[in-house]
């Protein structure tokens, strides 16, 4: 893959890091079941895109049933709709719609690496098992910074915490945080009333971010929900191109 100033090629950049994260990690009982053995087989994107807007979210999840191929044994990186093969996954189908209703380039990123598809493991870690967490949020908040993203769509609750909000729910435990704090009023208010969401500082400015419900699933968002999440997306965007 040839390098595109216009792209983070996660693969060049953080296959090595990644993989000492799990060698470090290789004796944890989350790894030892061999029911889960596909926890063992960490899955990234190929590239994320600099300059668009970036939905996040908590991990990659895995089918029961499903085989991982061989070439991904040691690690995986998913296609992305750059690349010439992509094959359309239904996950990304509602962050497509987005998209394209605001003519704009998008990109996704976990913040966690690990296949699962019971998110109570990444939320039980959180509790007993920081480090494994904080050393994959150190780069996937590095990745977000590098990718200087024009609005963050967090599209999953979870996901939410680990970028500030619930920190009473997680009272202890600073380092699971990138360390944003999410004020909706008073005088330290983070809150942007005029676009209707949350801004953090990114890069030394104010980057708007979107904490929303679930996009695909049993418990995405209804359709009144993700027709409010376009508009105002837009909104947001196209309030950018203005300045």
């Amino acid at each position: 893959m040839t390098n595109n100033p216009n792209e983070i090629n996660i693969k060049n950049d953080y296959e090595k890091d990644v993989l000492a994260i799990w060698k470090k990690f290789e004796k944890h009982d989350i790894f030892c079941n061999p029911d889960f053995e596909y926890r063992k087989h960490p899955l990234l994107p190929k590239i994320v895109n600099k300059d668009s807007l970036m939905f996040i979210g908590i991990n990659p999840s895995y089918r029961k049933g499903s085989t991982i191929p061989e070439k991904e044994k040691n690690i995986g990186f998913y296609q992305t709709s750059k690349d010439e093969k992509f094959k359309d996954i239904s996950y990304f189908e509602k962050m497509k719609e987005i998209a394209e209703y605001c003519n704009t380039e998008w990109t996704h990123l976990d913040l966690f690496f690990i296949r699962e598809t019971k998110q109570e493991l990444i939320e039980n870690l959180s509790s007993s098992d920081i480090e494994f967490l904080n050393l994959q949020l150190d780069i996937s908040f590095e990745i977000i910074e590098r990718a200087n993203p024009k609005l963050i769509i967090v599209s999953n609750a979870l996901a939410s915490e680990f970028f500030g909000k619930k920190k009473s729910k997680h009272n202890g435990f600073k380092k699971i945080w990138k360390g944003f704090n999410l004020i909706f009023e008073g005088k330290d208010s983070t809150f942007n009333s005029k676009i209707g969401t949350y801004e953090i500082k990114l890069n030394n400015k104010m980057t708007p971010i979107i904490f929303s419900g679930m996009l695909s699933g049993q418990r995405a968002l209804d359709i009144g929900s993700f027709e409010r999440l376009k508009w105002q997306t837009k909104m947001i965007l196209e309030s950018k191109t203005k300045k």
